[in-house]
């Protein structure tokens, strides 16, 4: 089965290497009727100013314009950020996925696809937004609609804006630096281009976009959970108390700290159980605050974060291509730590079946933390019916230990990392004895180990401006020490964006 998987992904490969990876050339400034119709395949009632196809695309495969095989939205793009944060290693490069992020090839090429399929993406969804915005709210998105429903649906819209927005700062700039001109700003669906914008205007733009959710939603009385499916009232304080974070002027940190408590009360803590459970089923997990919930429908299969990164998924992961965890990260997990038995180390990995691949020496594969709905059968989901996570509520427990940490409030920050380790270790104590930069440093540890797999470490590193290590199974750069800020873990503006946005650099 293994060898006949590997014919069928290598034909794939051979007839995407042939084909034009840039099935869409065009810079920030176009939303055309076409794009909508195309989102509004997935949704027929976007142009009514349903959502719904927003959040099919955030998951739909090739949605970053390319045939690439790591093109599948949201998800595609924390295995690439996973992957230059050093926590996630690619084990294998068989067939080429990802060869170019791990070595820092495609990093450092604008012509890249890697840096192209992101910007397309995020502005796609943006431009998209935007057009929701001024359908309900006006060309300047200020009119507040009459009925609760549309108020929801414009505060549900300018959320999502600014996450997108969010993912591009995190990605393309250094960290925050208030006067960088990086990114164009688009409010409306306009048919001109803009020129890049200082990061402090993109970062008002963020903030302001997510206060005036939060009031919408508090308006339309809508601040509910929502089947945790999509962006709700919860999920934008979460938002908001990232951008705060990313920011991290004293001002921005206190409102962080506020904005994660106030969410921290709304949902459960991960059990033990849960967090060995296989993270496939928003059902199973209250803890989680937004998923994409995955099911025949949504006709997802290869392509996708699943394939890519689970052995028990029918797709690249499992004939070879693998993505683990850094043996340094992995050393780091104490032996009595719940989340040691999220990770497996190689070579042999069997299944429930008793069958059993050797995926080398390097790997040391989440088999424990993620594995398909359909169980432990190596190879054994064809179609995609396991969930997504976009955000749980242990990111708010670690973000608000950190800007506590940050604003020397230690004893804070110790109680709300001991109340999140209680869980995961029998004994925390050595709690008690850390402060300041070692607290930091210690609560930094567990947002890597806790989030592996979940896209949330490379922006932690770059608010906080900290070096990392490549681990010693890293198949490149193995044992090296990387600045936070260094050119080749940040994504260039791709070259498609210069050359069909003349006022770019204006």
């Amino acid at each position: 089965m293994k060898k006949i998987l590997m014919v069928a992904l290598g034909a794939g490969l051979l007839l995407g290497a042939c084909s034009k990876d840039y099935l869409d050339i065009s810079s920030t400034r176009y939303i055309s009727k076409s794009d909508i119709d195309e989102i509004s395949k997935y949704s027929p009632h976007l142009k009514d100013g349903s959502l719904n196809g927003l959040y099919a695309y955030n998951m739909l495969a090739f949605s970053g314009g390319t045939t690439g095989h790591d093109d599948f939205g949201q998800k595609g793009y924390d295995i690439y950020t996973d992957m230059l944060s050093g926590d996630m290693n690619l084990n294998s490069a068989i067939y080429g996925w990802y060869r170019g992020i791990a070595n820092f090839t495609d990093m450092q090429n604008y012509a890249a696809n890697p840096n192209f399929k992101p910007w397309r993406f995020y502005y796609f969804m943006i431009r998209s937004t935007n057009q929701i915005i001024t359908d309900f709210a006006g060309v300047d998105g200020k009119k507040i609609p009459e009925s609760d429903k549309d108020k929801a649906v414009v505060a549900e819209a300018k959320a999502l804006r600014a996450y997108m927005y969010y993912n591009l700062v995190n990605m393309y700039t250094l960290g925050y630096d208030a006067n960088e001109k990086i990114l164009p700003i688009y409010t409306a669906p306009v048919a001109f281009n803009t020129p890049a914008k200082h990061t402090q205007e993109v970062y008002a733009l963020m903030i302001d976009d997510l206060k005036e959710s939060l009031a919408l939603y508090e308006a339309a009385g809508r601040a509910t959970m929502n089947q945790r499916r999509t962006v709700d009232y919860n999920v934008a304080q979460a938002m908001l108390a990232y951008v705060y974070a990313s920011k991290g002027t004293n001002e921005a940190l206190v409102e962080a700290a506020r904005l994660s408590e106030d969410v921290m009360a709304k949902y459960p803590l991960a059990t033990k159980d849960v967090l060995v459970k296989g993270f496939n089923k928003v059902n199973d997990n209250p803890n989680w605050m937004w998923s994409g919930v995955i099911d025949l429908q949504t006709n997802l299969d290869l392509v996708s974060w699943w394939g890519q990164v689970d052995i028990y998924t029918y797709s690249y992961a499992a004939v070879g291509d693998t993505k683990g965890i850094s043996r340094d990260l992995f050393e780091a997990i104490p032996d009595n730590d719940v989340r040691k038995q999220q990770f497996k180390e190689g070579p042999e990995f069997e299944d429930i079946n008793g069958d059993s691949e050797d995926y080398g020496e390097l790997s040391i594969l989440p088999v424990g933390k993620f594995f398909a709905s359909d169980g432990k059968i190596l190879m054994g989901a064809r179609i995609i019916q396991s969930d997504y996570v976009y955000m749980r509520v242990e990111e708010m427990y670690l973000l608000n230990a950190e800007v506590n940490a940050r604003l020397n409030n230690d004893g804070v920050a110790q109680t709300t990392l001991k109340k999140f380790m209680e869980i995961r270790l029998p004994d925390v104590s050595y709690i008690d004895g850390l402060s300041g930069s070692a607290l930091l440093d210690e609560i930094l540890l567990q947002t890597r180990i806790e989030f592996w797999g979940e896209g949330k470490t490379y922006a932690a590193i770059k608010r906080n401006k900290k070096d990392f290590k490549y681990g010693s199974n890293h198949l490149y750069y193995s044992n090296n020490i990387i600045p936070y800020n260094d050119a080749r873990v940040t994504f260039k503006v791709p070259q498609a964006e210069i050359l069909n946005n003349p006022v770019y650099n204006n």
